[in-house]
């Protein structure tokens, strides 16, 4: 008789009593109850996104009205300044005017003391006379800092006729200084050309008549024109000076 050496399988019988129907049921309530939890996800999250809109919306506000009370205490702050600012402007209107008047304010001190230096020894200089062109309105002489600009280096003295030793000479001068004098002869006189002509105030000397006495020397008459250096400028940096032209600068700035 042979033994059975391995085992063999066992076949379970297995037998579905459920309906279809059933079977269909159970499958739709799992569809459900998986849509049911999806649903739930959707509404917490979208609570969860209108909590924080919420919140954000309200520190939001939160923040306005802080900005708005900012505003409004900074505009009653300008408006308890109004008074400054017209005296400010008041100064500033009376600071270009001055700028604009003294523009073309000529320091003679220094011509004068350009011309002794400029006289040599066995000369003098016994008379003398300025003339100064009336000033013209010449727009952009001062831009909105108060500085002088190159519009006009003469600013504004227009045409000072002066004679020299060119007549088609095209040089800028601003006036025209007459002089006449003395000289123990004409090499003095000579001499006496050629120190203005090396002085950094004149442009183009030019002696138009020289007299010889005897046991008296020369005598001769002439001219020089003024250079532009000549202007004091001493008003030119008033704005400046002042710290006008810093909140000119600073208005214009924050206006653009």
């Amino acid at each position: 008789m042979r033994r059975r050496t391995e085992a063999e399988p066992v076949t379970e019988a297995c037998v579905d009593l459920l309906s279809p129907w059933v079977h269909d049921r159970l499958r739709a309530r799992r569809l459900t109850e998986r849509f049911g939890l999806g649903l739930l996800a959707l509404v917490l999250l979208l609570a969860a996104g209108w909590t924080y809109q919420r919140v954000a919306l309200s520190q939001a506000e939160a923040d306005l009205r802080g900005e708005e009370s900012a505003a409004a205490s900074l505009q009653r702050q300008i408006a308890d300044l109004g008074p400054v600012q017209q005296y400010v402007d008041g100064v500033d209107r009376r600071a270009r005017t001055v700028q604009e008047l003294m523009l073309s304010d000529v320091a003679f001190s220094e011509v004068l003391a350009a011309l002794a230096e400029a006289t040599p020894g066995g000369a003098s200089i016994d008379s003398l006379s300025v003339d100064l062109p009336t000033p013209a309105a010449v727009a952009g002489l001062l831009d909105a800092q108060g500085a002088v600009t190159d519009v006009d280096p003469s600013r504004g003295l227009l045409g000072a006729a002066c004679p020299g030793p060119d007549p088609f000479a095209t040089l800028v001068v601003v006036g025209c200084l007459t002089i006449s004098g003395t000289a123990t002869d004409r090499g003095t006189v000579g001499r006496l050309v050629e120190e203005l002509d090396r002085s950094k105030e004149f442009v183009e000397p030019f002696i138009s008549t020289t007299t010889t006495t005897e046991g008296s020397g020369v005598t001769f008459t002439g001219s020089v024109a003024l250079d532009p250096k000549v202007f004091s400028g001493r008003y030119d940096d008033l704005r400046v000076a002042v710290g006008l032209a810093e909140d000119a600068a600073a208005t214009e700035e924050a206006t653009s």
